[in-house]
């Protein structure tokens, strides 16, 4: 999922700041996500829906379908067949993948490279109320400054 979130964002030219600021959620949280720390909640992909109604909520979660719900699919049963002009513009797709491929991993790592920067400036605006350190074997030790 965070995969098509990524290109998502990238589909959209939004920075992780902007997307976290219009869904509502923390900066820290979308910059978790993008780098694969954490996986989206529930709470995040409802927030992504609400606040794009035209994202298609199968292709979120599953990757099946189309990123838009308004978008065709060639495995949608409601169309029979499709016509020439779309399967030679899909075709033409397919060929493109590979340059489109190259462009979306630069947009992600920009993505992740923005997300960083986002998390560094915020650490270095805020003061640090304590910091926790958490060990492979469960265990944690927290310090606070004086």
């Amino acid at each position: 999922m965070k995969d098509r979130i990524i290109q998502f964002l990238s589909a959209n030219n939004l920075t992780s700041t902007k997307f976290a600021d219009e869904i509502g959620v923390q900066r820290s949280s979308i910059s978790h996500i993008l780098s694969g720390r954490n996986k989206p909640s529930f709470d995040f992909i409802e927030k992504m829906l609400i606040a794009y109604p035209d994202l298609d909520a199968q292709w979120l979660i599953t990757g099946k379908g189309n990123m838009y719900s308004n978008q065709p699919s060639l495995f949608n049963d409601s169309k029979n067949q499709l016509n020439d002009q779309e399967l030679t513009s899909r075709e033409s797709n397919i060929s493109n993948l590979s340059s489109d491929n190259e462009e979306k991993m630069e947009s992600e790592r920009e993505i992740v490279r923005l997300s960083k920067e986002d998390e560094i400036s915020s650490v270095k605006s805020n003061s640090i109320d304590r910091v926790i350190i958490f060990y492979s074997n469960g265990s944690f030790k927290e310090y606070k400054p004086e």
